[in-house]
C-alpha cells in the first residue's frame, strides 16, 4: 500500500477541474488540507470537555469567585457564602486543625486548585435559597458547564446528603455510588465505612452515621412506619413521608441488605433512626 499525500487526501472532497490547477501549485493544496485540520480541531477539543450528568434545567445567577473555604462552601467577591446543595464535605477545624475530618483538608486544597480567584461561576437555585446560617444554597457550574456536586463526588471529596432541596438527589447519588464502588477518596478511609450494628457505640449516639445490615421485619407504631434491620436497629418512616419512599416501600425488602444514614439515638435498648427522604436508605445489592 502506498502512503497517501497530501493532495490524494484533498481529492475526496474537490472537483476533478479544480484538482487539475492543484496540481500545478502542490503548497496551495497543502495548506488546503491544513486549514480543514484546523477548522476540526476546535470541536475535537470542545468533545473532550467532562460532560455533567446532573444538569440544570437553566442557571439563575452568574457570579464572581473571591475564594473557596472548604469542600462546599464558596466566597464571592460580593461577600455571599455559597452551600453546594446536596453534598457534605469533611468538616475542617481552622482553630484546631488537628481535629479535621479525614479528608477534609485534602477536599479542601483539591477545591482551591480545581478554582480560582476571580472564576466566573454559574448557580442554579432549588426551592429554597438560604440556609439557617443566611448562606446562599446553590448547585454550581463552571463557564464550561462542569458541575462542582458532581466533581467533589466523582473523586471522593464528599457525600451526598439532601437536607431539603433535592431536585438532583438520585442523579448525585448516582455519580457517590461509582466513587464508592472504587474506594475513591474518603471512601478508602477507615472512618467513612458504613459500621454494623454491633460495631456502634456510645460515641455514635445523636452523631450522622452509615449503618449496614439486613431488613428483617416490619412493624407500624404511632405515626411511623419501623423497618427493623438485624432485629436490634429501627429505622423510622414518619407517615407524612410514605410518598416519598413508594419505590423502596414497593420492593420485598426482607432479608435484602441495605445501608442507612443518618443522626442516630438510643432509646428504649433500641438503635434508632429517623428516615424522612429516601435517599437516606439504600440497597447494598443493586440492580
Amino acid at each position: 500500500m502506498q502512503p497517501i499525500n497530501a493532495l490524494s487526501v484533498v481529492s475526496l472532497v474537490l472537483p476533478r477541474d479544480m484538482l487539475l490547477k492543484l496540481r500545478l501549485f502542490p503548497l496551495v493544496a497543502m495548506s488546503i488540507l491544513v486549514s480543514f485540520t484546523l477548522a476540526a480541531a476546535p470541536l475535537e477539543a470542545k468533545a473532550s470537555k467532562p460532560i455533567s450528568h446532573c444538569m440544570a434545567p437553566k442557571y439563575d445567577e452568574q457570579v464572581e469567585l473571591e475564594y473557596v473555604n472548604d469542600g462546599d462552601t464558596l466566597t464571592l467577591s460580593d461577600g455571599r457564602l455559597v452551600r453546594l446543595i446536596g453534598i457534605d464535605s469533611p468538616e475542617v477545624d481552622f482553630q484546631y486543625p488537628e481535629l479535621s475530618e479525614p479528608y477534609g483538608d485534602e477536599a479542601r486544597h483539591f477545591l482551591q486548585k480545581y478554582l480560582h480567584p476571580g472564576q466566573e461561576l454559574y448557580l442554579s437555585f432549588d426551592q429554597k435559597k438560604l440556609d439557617p446560617f443566611g448562606r446562599t444554597l446553590a448547585y454550581v457550574y463552571t463557564l464550561e458547564g462542569e458541575h462542582l456536586q458532581e466533581t467533589m463526588l466523582s473523586r471522593g471529596f464528599a457525600k451526598t446528603r439532601v437536607y431539603q432541596n433535592d431536585y438532583f438527589w438520585q442523579c448525585l447519588n448516582d455519580v457517590e455510588l461509582i466513587a464508592r464502588d472504587k474506594k475513591r477518596g474518603l471512601w478508602s478511609h477507615p472512618d467513612y465505612q458504613a459500621k454494623t450494628v454491633g460495631e456502634l457505640s456510645r460515641e455514635d449516639r445523636n452523631r450522622w452515621r452509615e449503618v449496614k445490615g439486613v431488613i428483617t421485619g416490619y412493624e407500624r407504631k404511632g405515626q411511623h412506619l419501623w423497618l427493623i434491620m438485624d432485629n436490634k436497629f429501627y429505622i423510622g418512616i414518619p407517615r407524612e413521608d410514605y410518598s416519598k419512599f413508594s419505590n423502596i416501600l414497593n420492593l420485598n425488602l426482607l432479608e435484602t441488605p441495605v445501608i442507612v444514614r443518618g443522626s442516630l439515638y438510643y432509646s428504649y435498648k433500641k438503635w434508632q433512626l429517623i428516615s424522612s427522604h429516601p435517599s437516606q436508605i439504600s440497597l447494598q445489592n443493586r440492580p
